[in-house]
């Protein structure tokens, strides 16, 4: 994208809201094929708030990482774009710092932090649908990447190149780039984004649903699309939905709109005990590492089938 800046794009964002509003309101519609948690309807509850004296508060402040807690006001549960755009109004009018949770494992502050008041709760919203319309696949914020996969996989014999932890949000893991074990054959998942359905706030301070494409022909909403593919999320707006469909595709037959997953994963663990690796040994380590990915990154390599991570465990063989 030429002459891209981060003035121009906030400008946009502001303006989209009233400049695409039927656009928006034309892409909203039911999808083809019904999924998610449950097989639950999404409107199947009101938005509900919880407070601070509410036995389900303490719960709802805390996410993966245990060291952060929150204080907000109030803890909004959604289970519609509707509801999400009425607590974005009604935050805004307040005057009130917003965060939004989808799977809780952010390990930053960012959601649970002192000076966020009102937290906008989306685990409820884990529909994951095909949306014969655009010829791409709808999940929602709240889908765990497990059921994302499973869903995927099982209906449509498709897959995105996603994370391994299966409990982590749609939400975040997207937004922020979406990298896995497939991501050296298939890219980021994020490459394969075609459209985001996002509350935005114009500059008259009214939030809006917007519907931002990959081929949108309004340049403010291709922008808008464009500042969601791997620059983090709850800068530009609330995400409702995801549309998932790879570059290229064409067709309508669902099995073609997305990578095909390999039939079978081979895992294998190789572990040095810490204690007794040298600094020069772990030095080799790390550069033997690196230099492998490096030698074998091109585009037409063999072993783009491979890949590999490495961390230190805190924990030791044979203890829990």
């Amino acid at each position: 994208m030429s002459n891209m800046t981060r003035r121009r794009l906030l400008q946009h964002t502001a303006v989209v809201g009233g400049a695409t509003a039927a656009a928006a309101a034309a892409g909203i519609g039911p999808a083809a094929a019904q999924g998610g948690r449950g097989g639950a309807n999404p409107a199947d509850f009101g938005a509900v708030t919880v407070k601070r004296n509410d036995p389900r508060y303490p719960e709802l402040v805390r996410g993966t990482n245990q060291r952060w807690v929150g204080r907000p006001d109030y803890i909004r549960l959604v289970s519609s774009a509707a509801q999400v755009v009425q607590a974005v109004q009604e935050a805004v009018s307040g005057g009130k710092r917003i965060a939004v949770r989808s799977g809780g494992h952010c390990y930053e502050d960012f959601v649970n932090n002192s000076e966020v008041q009102v937290v906008i709760d989306m685990s409820e919203m884990a529909e994951i649908t095909y949306d014969a319309g655009r010829r791409a696949f709808a999940v929602e914020p709240g889908a765990m990447l497990s059921e994302v996969y499973d869903k995927l996989y099982k209906v449509w014999g498709v897959t995105i190149p996603g994370g391994s932890c299966p409990s982590v949000g749609a939400g975040g893991h997207i937004v922020g780039g979406g990298y896995g074990a497939l991501s050296r054959q298939f890219g980021l998942t994020v490459d394969h984004l075609y459209a985001v359905e996002v509350v935005v706030v114009d500059r008259s301070g009214t939030a809006r649903l917007v519907v931002a494409a990959r081929d949108s022909a309004d340049p403010a909403l291709r922008d808008l699309w464009w500042a969601h593919t791997g620059g983090g999320g709850g800068n530009f707006g609330v995400i409702t939905k995801y549309w998932l469909r790879s570059p290229g595709a064409t067709g309508d037959d669902p099995a073609g709109l997305l990578p095909k997953p390999p039939s079978e994963l081979l895992v294998s663990t190789v572990s040095w005990p810490w204690e007794g690796l040298t600094k020069q040994g772990f030095q080799r380590l790390l550069e033997n590492f690196g230099t492998w990915f490096e030698r074998n990154s091109s585009p037409d390599s063999p072993t783009l089938a491979c890949s590999a991570s490495s961390s230190r465990s805190t924990g030791r063989p044979g203890r829990s």
